[in-house]
């Protein structure tokens, strides 16, 4: 059964039976650089979600304007009203269900997850169960969200039934684990529910002791009777809700925790311990300001041509100013894929234009350190064999063109991903194209740059320069020697 609708109560929560207005946070909220309704509808169709229907209250014309404007979205949207769709009664959810075949997924905009959770979701799903999430066992949620426990199987506790009972509705069932082997677990704000189950059959389940509840809980405890319900844990895809107090400031925490684990892995030393400490402060301040990747881009860029511009000048504290501004240069070329990575921005473009950039910005400083060196006469007597004469600009030369070869193989790996035949190479050409596009995102020649500039030493970065362009750029295209010839053309 195919999951690809989405229905977002944005003026309210899943479990919010009469308490809606509760909270101080709402889908106007900013976190992370987005509104939450943007980052909600952002997060649902990375997951695979195509349809979205939003039940918005007054703010709904800003809401639509907010969405209009923003090109990241392009799921189908239908916009329903509060005013003529209470959520609180079943003709309602007749409305909002109509036409969708199978399940939907049900969230409010008070939650901040990854894509992988809806994917996973969508998977588990499948066979018509109604899913219910739930964080860690014994956490509090959201007071409007129920506690969820297990049935257990009598004289043995360790065994769960699959079947969910809200905490309060048959607490006298003896069956109800009055805490289990783990405790009790708080719903959290996002269910799959199967829309044959807001269809309604006249009574409420025996076991539903509270007639007042809402149409979502009604469905969930209709899928329990009928033994339809799975609990999905979040924990290990990681939720924040943000209504409780200090929620936003929790939730943009896990947001940089979570990018520093996934870049950590092709991080270098320097830029574990160095540069993302300095661009986690100003990837916060230009979320603040909305500034885009691109700008992020182009004001890293214009920065190191500015540095090797100070290095062509090639006096000692002009090639110092340029080392620094170069440093400044890699730190902002962090900041703009943060801010991609957090507002859903990140593109194939983007990723292209990032790398042409750092590519321009080492092909100058390259270019500039050389012709530093020649304008001071480091050609002159006295000087070195590696730094004299015209060397430096012969070693510039061979680390533009190896840069230049270099820049090429990639752009051709990449395309090769791109195009969906990634799968196609061997295991172990996928392991070593990886490991040299690891090569490529790590920064940590930049201290090499400064430490060269602070020893009056230059010169000899451009040898090292080039002889590591070298035989980066000849790995790249003679493992590309083995991407088979039909993969590869067009790319």
């Amino acid at each position: 059964m195919t999951i690809d609708t989405a229905i977002v109560l944005a003026s309210s929560g899943v479990f919010d039976e009469g308490a809606a207005g509760r909270a101080a946070v709402g889908p106007l909220t900013r976190v992370g650089g987005m509104t939450m309704l943007q980052r909600t509808l952002c997060a649902v169709q990375r997951g695979g979600i195509e349809r979205a229907r939003i039940l918005a209250g007054g703010d709904e014309p800003a809401l639509r304007a907010l969405v209009r404007r923003d090109r990241r979205i392009r799921m189908d949207l239908r916009w329903f009203s509060v005013g003529e769709h209470p959520p609180l009664e079943g003709l309602s959810w007749e409305a909002l269900t109509e036409g969708i075949r199978g399940a939907c997924v049900i969230l409010g905009c008070h939650g901040v997850f990854p894509p992988s959770l809806i994917a996973a979701l969508r998977e588990k799903g499948r066979d018509g169960h109604a899913l219910v999430t739930v964080g860690p066992p014994g956490a509090r949620g959201w007071d409007a969200n129920p506690v969820v426990r297990w049935r257990v199987v009598p004289h043995q506790p360790d065994v769960r039934v699959p079947r969910v009972v809200f905490a309060g509705y048959d607490a006298s069932d003896p069956d109800v684990a009055a805490g289990g082997a783990h405790g009790p677990a708080s719903a959290v704000d996002l269910v799959v529910a199967p829309v044959r189950f807001f269809i309604s059959s006249g009574a409420a389940p025996a076991a539903l002791a509270a007639p007042a509840a809402g149409p979502i809980r009604l469905a969930l405890e209709r899928a329990a009777e009928a033994g339809a319900v799975r609990v999905v844990s979040v924990v290990a895809h990681g939720y924040r809700d943000i209504r409780p107090p200090g929620g936003t400031r929790e939730a943009e925490h896990m947001l940089f925790r979570d990018l520093r684990r996934v870049q950590g892995e092709m991080d270098g030393v320097v830029d574990r311990w160095v540069n993302r400490k300095i661009s986690g402060a100003l990837t916060r301040i230009f979320l603040r300001l909305r500034c885009s990747p691109h700008v992020i881009t182009a004001l890293s860029l214009a920065l190191g041509l500015l540095g090797a511009a100070c290095f062509a000048m090639g006096s000692y504290r002009q090639g110092l100013a340029g080392a620094v501004l170069f440093q400044v240069a890699v730190i902002l070329d962090c900041c703009d894929g943060e801010v991609a990575r957090l507002t859903f921005a990140d593109s194939r473009f983007g990723q292209t234009l990032d790398i042409v950039a750092d590519n321009v910005v080492h092909m100058a400083i390259f270019a500039g350190i050389a012709w530093g060196a020649f304008h001071e006469g480091r050609w002159q007597a006295g000087a070195l064999p590696l730094t004299a004469g015209a060397l430096p600009l012969m070693a510039a030369a061979v680390a533009i063109v190896a840069n230049g070869a270099a820049l090429w193989a990639v752009q051709r790996v990449r395309a090769v991903k791109a195009a969906g035949r990634w799968d196609r190479l061997s295991p172990a050409l996928q392991a070593r194209f990886d490991f040299l596009l690891g090569r490529v995102a790590n920064r940590d020649f930049s201290v090499v740059v400064l430490v060269c500039a602070c020893a009056g030493a230059l010169p000899w970065f451009l040898w090292l320069a080039a002889a590591g362009a070298v035989v980066f750029a000849g790995a790249m295209v003679w493992n590309l020697r083995r991407v088979p010839q039909g993969d590869a053309e067009g790319c």
